[in-house]
C-alpha cells in the first residue's frame, strides 16, 4: 500500500517564500507544517478544519515555532471566513468526502472566492473506500466528479497526479481576471 505522502504531493504546485496558503481541512496538520515551512517568516498560513480540537492542536504547535498561522474553525458547507482573492495557494488534502456531496459545488465555489487569479488548489481525496479503509462509498468524492464541479467553477485542471495506490489527486487553476 502506498499513501499519498504530503511532501511529494506539493512537488505539483508552486510554493514560494512570502506567498499566502491555505490548508482547508487541515487535520493533524501535515500540510500545515509543509506550508509554514516553505512560505517562511514573510507568508501566511491558512489552517481550516471543522473540528475545533484538530484547530487548537495546530495553532499551539505553530505558536511555539513562532510560525505565523491563522487558525479557523469552519464547517466547509458554510462561505468560508475570508476575504476575496487572498490566498495564492490551497490544499484540500482528505477533505472533500467529508463535505455534504450536496455542498461541494458551493464549497468549491467559495474556495475560487478566496483564492487570487492565477492561483493553484492541490487536491488529494480517496479514490475509494478500499474495505473501510477510508470513508464511506456514499460518501466518496469521485475524482470526475470532482474535476467537473472545478471545472464548472471556472478553473483549469490538470492530468491526475500519482498519489498512491488509495487516493487521486490533480491541481486546479483558477483563471486570471
Amino acid at each position: 500500500m502506498t499513501l499519498a505522502m504530503p511532501r511529494d504531493m506539493l512537488k505539483y504546485v508552486r510554493i514560494d517564500p512570502g506567498m499566502r496558503a491555505a490548508d482547508f481541512g487541515a487535520g493533524s496538520g501535515a500540510y500545515t507544517d509543509l506550508l509554514m515551512e516553505r512560505v517562511g517568516t514573510l507568508g501566511r498560513v491558512y489552517a481550516l478544519d471543522a473540528l475545533p480540537q484538530a484547530i487548537d492542536a495546530l495553532y499551539e504547535r505553530a505558536r511555539a515555532r513562532g510560525a505565523r498561522v491563522f487558525t479557523l474553525v469552519t464547517p466547509f458547507e458554510d462561505p468560508l471566513p475570508m476575504a476575496d482573492n487572498t490566498i495564492d495557494l490551497s490544499v484540500i488534502a482528505n477533505t472533500l468526502h467529508g463535505v455534504d456531496p450536496a455542498r461541494r459545488e458551493h464549497f468549491v465555489s467559495e474556495v475560487g472566492r478566496v483564492l487570487a487569479p492565477r492561483g493553484q488548489v492541490l487536491v488529494v481525496d480517496w479514490a475509494g473506500s478500499f474495505r473501510n479503509m477510508g470513508p464511506a462509498p456514499a460518501l466518496l468524492a469521485a475524482p470526475l466528479d470532482m474535476v467537473r464541479i472545478f471545472r464548472s467553477q471556472g478553473f483549469t485542471t490538470s492530468s491526475m497526479l500519482p498519489a498512491g495506490s488509495h487516493h487521486y489527486a490533480f491541481v486546479a487553476t483558477r483563471a486570471p481576471l
